[in-house]
């Protein structure tokens, strides 16, 4: 349901991608939609929407981005596509969840750096997650619903940052 509603609220913002037209809020949208079917343990469904988000990175046109915000783009475009890729060759949730700790770091670290983000995000931590490395992950909501431990320990974590919206 939450999904649905920042999906929603993005619409009517005119934020997501479309036409053929990708925004980073449509990115930040794949990302949550893959975050959420992690949290319900779905291995298929975080693949459907790791395919998705694979795709508008691909077709995300950084040119509206100042040389700075473009310069952040470029140094992890090609991390986040990687890790998207991965996420979208399987359905194997222990899989995918080695990628998403990737991918979540470095998205984190793309939303800081372009300041576009049309929400408040949240960046979330749970020590046991990662075979007991701990891992982060980006939420658009305080609540913690864990992606890596699903619904065995879903509440394990804590806000670490947040992103305020520009």
């Amino acid at each position: 349901m939450k999904s649905i509603s920042l999906l929603g609220i993005l619409i009517f913002l005119g934020l997501t991608s479309s036409g053929n037209q990708v925004t980073v809020a449509g990115i930040i949208n794949d990302y949550l939609s893959v975050k959420n079917a992690m949290t319900n343990d779905n291995g298929d469904s975080a693949r459907s929407s790791a395919k998705i988000l694979f795709h508008d990175l691909q077709e995300f046109k950084p040119d509206k981005l100042t040389a700075a915000q473009r310069k952040i783009w470029n140094q992890y475009y090609w991390k986040l596509s990687y890790d998207a890729e991965h996420l979208n060759e399987t359905s194997d949730l222990e899989h995918q969840r080695e990628h998403f700790v990737s991918l979540s770091v470095n998205f984190f670290k793309v939303l800081k750096g372009l300041s576009l983000n049309p929400i408040v995000l949240y960046y979330q931590f749970c020590p046991m997650a990662n075979d007991g490395k701990g891992a982060y992950w980006i939420s658009e909501t305080s609540e913690i619903i864990n992606p890596y431990m699903g619904k065995r320990m879903s509440k394990c974590g804590s806000n670490t940052d947040s992103l305020m919206v520009k």
